[in-house]
């Protein structure tokens, strides 16, 4: 079960209103988010929306002519950046109506175009929905030192304002390895910063490594990479 919220103009509330209904086709379980359908006689509409924004899982905007031009559009993709840049977490998806233009705030995002076949598109959005969705990619390069053994750097890659969210970055690699360099902790420093807290590393086998992030809003979020030796 995932907390679904949908951006959009009321001009294409038709659309809108197709997409929660298949959302819902596909697990009832889900909790979608939209706002003529979710918010209640009374209730404070910005608090709900920043809420529901802060809390979700995905942000699905369907970005058209009519979106560009709405303030209400424009205010929730800043709260969906602030919540992205808080979690880590890649939250919003873009399916784009009539190639509308690109805007800066979307511009680093992939586009889901829409096409005459609504059944494809779902499947399409729903692929995006399923991937990997993390700011932060494990990242490593590796070279033969000798006739045996190999010496490696692994680091995090993520936008600038990403990695200054970490507090630190914790390297357990898996069996083989001393007990004192198994596990290997990268707090914050401006050194380590600038090398995307960076370790190096030898070794004459194939190996796991098990990589947790600490993120300073105490946010933890863990990644499996698996080295390859080519011998």
């Amino acid at each position: 079960m995932a907390n679904f919220f949908i951006s959009y103009s009321r001009k294409d509330a038709a659309v809108a209103d197709n997409i929660r209904n298949h959302i819902y086709k596909l697990d009832a379980g889900h909790d979608v988010f939209l706002d003529i359908k979710s918010i209640h006689v009374g209730a404070n509409w910005k608090t709900e929306l920043q809420r529901k924004i802060k809390s979700c899982d995905f942000f699905i905007l369907i970005h058209s002519k009519n979106s560009i031009n709405s303030p209400y559009v424009k205010e929730e993709l800043k709260w969906i950046s602030e919540s992205e840049l808080k979690s880590g977490m890649r939250k919003l998806i873009v399916y784009r109506l009539n190639y509308a233009g690109i805007i800066p705030e979307i511009a680093s995002y992939q586009i889901l175009d829409s096409t005459d076949n609504f059944t494809i598109d779902f499947f399409r959005l729903m692929q995006g929905v399923l991937a990997e969705n993390s700011f932060y990619n494990v990242e490593y390069e590796i070279m033969l030192e000798d006739e045996y053994w190999y010496k490696g750097k692994i680091w995090i890659e993520a936008p600038e304002q990403f990695l200054e969210k970490i507090q630190m970055a914790e390297y357990r690699f898996d069996y083989g390895w001393s007990p004192d360099a198994s596990l290997i902790t990268v707090n914050c420093t401006k050194s380590n910063l600038k090398k995307k807290f960076a370790v190096e590393f030898e070794t004459k086998y194939h190996f796991t490594i098990f990589v947790m992030l600490y993120l300073w809003n105490t946010k933890e979020l863990a990644f499996v990479k698996k080295v390859h030796i080519s011998h």
